[in-house]
């Protein structure tokens, strides 16, 4: 039997040492790497969300214009900080052809034209200005579906530097809605504006010119000057600074080059600007017969209301051009009508109905009803008698 000599102490003492020292640097990296893998989620971060912010934007601004009446202005309000438009970019009306979505369960009141009662002050705008100055209607008591969408940006006072803002979203008189945090501010401006010039080249506004303001009424003889430079507009330059700080450095002490920045930049093109609304169905539809109402019997669950109307002479008659019936329900003491509750398609009949199943008991409802034509002009609307819905 062999003897084996067992380890001596000191030869332990090593290599415990050893093993001591190799786990010592394979904790500094994999603390290392797992810093990097840190600060690298991190910037991605910062780069997704000014890259998600900018990509926003250019969606909405593409359809600037888009369902807007002739008096309606497109853009609103152009300034380094903010923009300002109208668009038709939600309807909670499921045929409404105009519109780039649909969305049965949008606010009412973020799918139409702002009523001048509901003005607000536009972002940014000092002195104060206050839009709309008047209501916009497609056709008498059948507001705009045109939208007034802003997008405008606000210094973040809690940021570590000063340059830091927040970008905000806000449709009509609605509460605003956050988009992105940590953009920054450098020597290009956020927002940046070119025009056409009579060769038909892009010419950058100088900034000088900020804020421009659109006159009250598009078309109208005081829409000239600087109040008709935002029709001229073709593209809008966005330019964004991500940000995010490198926690190689210590957490507890800021320091400037701690900072890394992403920069995210696009050219929008303004589809509908220069664009003329050209008539392609001849004259405006003729108005449809006034709508007659009347609900289920009491105790029925749900209730409902049955409206009934007859066809506007340019269905299956006269110019033969009517797509669609627009129905409008609006509380009795409203002023006005909203966005449309539904619609039809026109197929040449001499009556039509609608059933309406989203009255509340016990309220008291008006109910429209418009043609629409394939251009899409829409008629009048043709108002029915108030309805008290059974409790």
């Amino acid at each position: 039997m062999t003897n084996r000599r067992a380890f001596t102490l000191i030869e332990i003492m090593i290599s415990v040492t050893i093993l001591l020292l190799v786990m010592g640097v394979a904790v500094q990296f994999l603390r290392r790497q797992t810093t990097a893998v840190s600060m690298e989620t991190q910037r991605m971060d910062a780069l997704q969300n000014a890259e998600y912010a900018t990509a926003q934007l250019e969606r909405e601004l593409r359809q600037a214009g888009a369902g807007t009446t002739d008096l309606q202005p497109m853009i609103v309000q152009l300034d380094s900080l903010a923009i300002t438009f109208n668009a038709n970019m939600r309807s909670i009306d499921s045929g409404d052809v105009r519109a780039v979505y649909q969305t049965p369960d949008a606010d009412p009141a973020t799918v139409r034209a702002m009523d001048s009662l509901e003005r607000k002050q536009l972002p940014t705008s000092n002195p104060a200005k206050f839009y709309p100055e008047r209501n916009y209607n497609a056709a008498k008591g059948f507001a705009s579906s045109a939208e007034t969408i802003s997008y405008f940006l606000v210094k973040d006072a809690t940021a570590t530097t000063a340059n830091t803002y927040t970008l905000f979203r806000r449709v009509n008189a609605a509460d605003s809605t956050l988009v992105a945090r940590n953009i920054v501010r450098d020597t290009v401006p956020f927002f940046t504006y070119y025009k056409q010039d009579l060769l038909g080249r892009l010419v950058l506004v100088p900034t000088k010119f900020y804020p421009i303001y659109h006159g009250i009424t598009h078309g109208a003889a005081s829409d000239t000057a600087q109040f008709a430079l935002s029709d001229s507009i073709r593209v809008v330059r966005v330019h964004f600074v991500a940000v995010t700080v490198d926690h190689h450095f210590r957490n507890d002490v800021f320091r400037k080059d701690s900072l890394k920045f992403r920069v995210v930049e696009t050219k929008v093109r303004l589809m509908n600007s220069g664009l003329l609304a050209l008539t392609a169905c001849g004259q405006p539809p003729l108005t449809p017969g006034v709508p007659t109402v009347t609900q289920s019997a009491a105790g029925d669950v749900p209730q409902t209301v049955t409206v009934t109307w007859s066809r506007s002479n340019d269905d299956g008659l006269g110019e033969r051009d009517i797509e669609r019936y627009a129905i409008f329900r609006r509380l009795a003491a409203a002023a006005t009508n909203g966005d449309p509750v539904s619609s039809i398609p026109a197929k040449g009949t001499a009556t039509y109905s609608f059933v309406d199943t989203g009255v509340q008991p016990g309220a008291s409802y008006v109910y429209g009803v418009a043609a629409q034509d394939c251009t899409p002009n829409v008629s009048d609307v043709s108002v029915s008698l108030p309805i008290l819905v059974n409790p």
